[in-house]
């Protein structure tokens, strides 16, 4: 039985969408920024590892209801809704940032930049906060 390449493609994402692989994949994230930090090519490649277990059917049971798999549910819903949305300047814009943003972080990573680090993560706080402004009424 012959598998097409978007056949597969459209397996690996309903199987991403699986809470207990959506931690797979975070955990795979959060092993992979030390692996950077530190130049482990052992963290690497148990990051690599993790990812590609998060494709496989795990078959656990339903995971239990608490913080970590609510906000992994929230986080499905998100990205279903991104890529279900029509390519405008603004989608453009974010994907963009994004890339620049992730590309940038993997250097202050890679380079062991501590002012670049306390930046991404000053950034990522102040995003924090007008989110949560905006939640609350609040705009600028």
């Amino acid at each position: 039985m012959a598998v097409t390449p978007s056949e597969l493609l459209t397996l690996a994402l309903a199987r991403h969408r699986e809470p207990w692989n959506r931690t797979l994949h975070a955990a795979s994230l959060a092993c992979l920024c030390p692996a950077l930090f530190l130049h482990s090519y052992l963290l690497v490649a148990a990051a690599l590892i993790l990812l590609g277990a998060g494709f496989f059917r795990l078959g656990l049971g339903a995971p239990p209801d608490n913080r970590w798999f609510r906000f992994t549910a929230r986080a499905v819903e998100w990205e279903k809704n991104w890529l279900a949305a029509p390519w405008n300047w603004s989608k453009i814009w974010r994907f963009c940032f994004a890339v620049i943003a992730a590309t940038a972080l993997v250097w202050a990573l890679w380079t062991g930049d501590m002012a670049a680090l306390a930046l991404a993560v000053g950034f990522g706080v102040l995003v924090r906060v007008a989110v949560e402004n905006k939640k609350n009424g609040i705009n600028p």
